[in-house]
């Protein structure tokens, strides 16, 4: 199954983190999903490296090839921040919006948790 999450407030972080990994357990194959999680707004900053969220993310990733980080530039920029800070799992893309778009329109699934 081809699910997009969409995380635009810090704080919606590790409540998103929970709803992925507690989906991954029950799936009777995970290997076969795809998720990507879209990270915008505020929500950027749960991704700086040696942050929490930003640990138990990587972890997660390494547990579940499936998931894709994905981090909006515009966010990036409109906080000041270089993508270098972010954990190395973490694709950055031009606009969360566009993307966010674009996978509705291919027909995966939009979660906003």
């Amino acid at each position: 199954m081809n699910i997009v999450f969409h995380v635009p407030e810090l704080s919606r972080s590790i409540p998103c983190l929970n709803n992925v990994k507690n989906y991954l357990k029950l799936s009777l194959q995970p290997e076969a999903e795809a998720i990507r999680i879209v990270f915008n707004a505020e929500a950027v900053k749960s991704l700086i490296s040696e942050e929490e969220s930003a640990l138990r993310w990587l972890s997660l990733c390494e547990e579940y090839p499936c998931i894709k980080l994905l981090v909006c530039r515009n966010s990036l920029q409109g906080y000041s921040l270089s993508p270098d800070i972010l954990i190395n799992k973490v694709e950055v893309i031009p606009a969360a919006v566009v993307a966010l778009v674009e996978f509705q329109k291919n027909g995966w699934i939009y979660l906003r948790p």
